[in-house]
């Protein structure tokens, strides 16, 4: 009996032991670690906010992802969703606002009051050694009345003019759904780093390698293994989202992609710095 007992406590305890994981992929085999537009959706603070932020790079990220929308009047602003009436004491499109009709807008979703719309320069300005983060720009463009082409020069321009003022560009990714838009960035400036974000792997890789992008984002249960080996081989860096619970995490890192976004921050910090 004493035996079995043994060999049961035994085989516990294996079980329990930190999982290794050898990463190989194209950033020296180390996966940058980004918070979800900050701590993630339903942690403490509503994404994209400064304490959501602010919060995740205390937590020890390598940085973090956030939503960017352009206001009428050319301002960049970390928000998600296509009208402010969603989840803010504000309604109407960020891109049909001058800031200083959005500024000091607040949300209003129950946990999450009082905490308010912020703009990137508010923002980068409030971040001690900014440039030393990784970040993830997640393009919203929800092309209003305004002529496309005209909408996406000025989005284009402000692009260039923050990462200039905050010197971001070494370690800012640019994401987008829009393949003509990131067809522009990558003509304005090709040191910009653009993710094309596809309705499937195989949809990505073929932009990807027509426009010369830097990668792929896309969810963490729309590639396998094999497919970022794949994209690897291509020298085409891979984002995995939609990350939201540990074994996600787990699932994620042994896939080996070079950037992972990431709502469970604490524990993805955790099990990549586990000897």
């Amino acid at each position: 009996m004493k035996r079995l007992y043994f060999i049961i406590i035994s085989v516990f305890l294996i079980s329990c032991e930190a999982e290794v994981f050898d990463v190989q992929n194209l950033n020296n085999n180390k996966i940058i670690v980004l918070g979800h537009a900050g701590m993630g959706s339903g942690i403490t603070y509503p994404t994209n906010t400064m304490e959501s932020i602010h919060a995740c790079l205390e937590e020890g990220a390598d940085g973090s992802e956030m939503d960017v929308q352009l206001t009428k009047d050319g301002v960049l602003v970390a928000f998600h969703d296509e009208d402010l009436s969603e989840n803010t004491n504000l309604s109407g499109r960020i891109n049909s606002l001058n800031w200083n009709e959005i500024k000091g807008a607040y949300y209003t979703n129950i946990p999450f009051l009082k905490y308010e719309v912020i703009s990137l320069d508010e923002l980068f300005s409030s971040i001690t050694d900014v440039k030393n983060y990784f970040f993830s720009f997640d393009i919203k463009l929800f092309e209003g009345d305004e002529n496309p082409i005209s909408y996406k020069k000025r989005f284009i321009a402000a692009l260039v003019q923050i990462t200039e003022k905050y010197d971001l560009k070494e370690k800012l990714f640019i994401e987008s759904v829009n393949e003509s838009f990131l067809k522009e960035l990558k003509e304005e400036d090709p040191r910009f780093k653009l993710l094309i974000y596809p309705p499937s792997y195989e949809s990505g890789v073929e932009i990807a390698k027509k426009l010369n992008l830097t990668g792929i984002t896309i969810s963490v249960d729309n590639i396998s293994v094999e497919q970022v080996k794949e994209a690897h081989d291509d020298s085409l860096f891979i984002t995995v989202w939609g990350v939201n619970s540990r074994t996600k995490n787990k699932d994620a890192i042994r896939k080996n992609p070079d950037i992972i976004q990431t709502d469970r921050l604490e524990n993805l910090i955790k099990l990549l710095n586990t000897p």
